[in-house]
């Protein structure tokens, strides 16, 4: 199954991008003040917040290279639109805060869980296109 093509390829390398950057820069090479505001939000203690950081950079730079690497497989696409629309809700209704500020939660997030529909929609276009199957 060829499933390079260009749009599946564009949303692969732009959420695959977004992912990994927003688990490195913002939390490992920090943490940013926003994400730890957010972890005490969240609940945590200001001592834990770092560590909390960390943790969720791990994660997202995880699923960037899911994304990348596994682009065949529906599961990272369905993970980034699930996790994206968590963090939004959680954003919501934890830190609403963050609605409005430059380069905010919800233009970003609506981008990747965009991105993540559309890369699943065409994943199975071109499954169905490989297979013999009518669109």
């Amino acid at each position: 199954m060829n499933s390079a093509t260009p749009v599946l390829t564009i949303c692969r390398c732009s959420l695959a991008f977004i992912w990994i950057y927003q688990g490195i820069v913002p939390k490992w090479l920090g943490p940013h003040a926003d994400e730890l505001s957010m972890n005490v939000l969240a609940g945590f203690t200001p001592e834990q917040a770092p560590v909390i950081s960390y943790i969720a950079g791990t994660v997202e730079v995880l699923l960037g290279l899911s994304i990348l690497l596994l682009h065949r497989q529906r599961w990272p696409y369905a993970v980034s639109a699930v996790f994206i629309a968590g963090l939004y809700l959680f954003t919501v209704v934890m830190a609403s805060q963050f609605l409005v500020s430059a380069f905010n939660a919800t233009t970003v997030n609506l981008a990747v869980f965009a991105l993540s529909v559309i890369a699943l929609v065409e994943l199975r276009r071109v499954e169905a296109g490989a297979s013999g199957k009518k669109r």
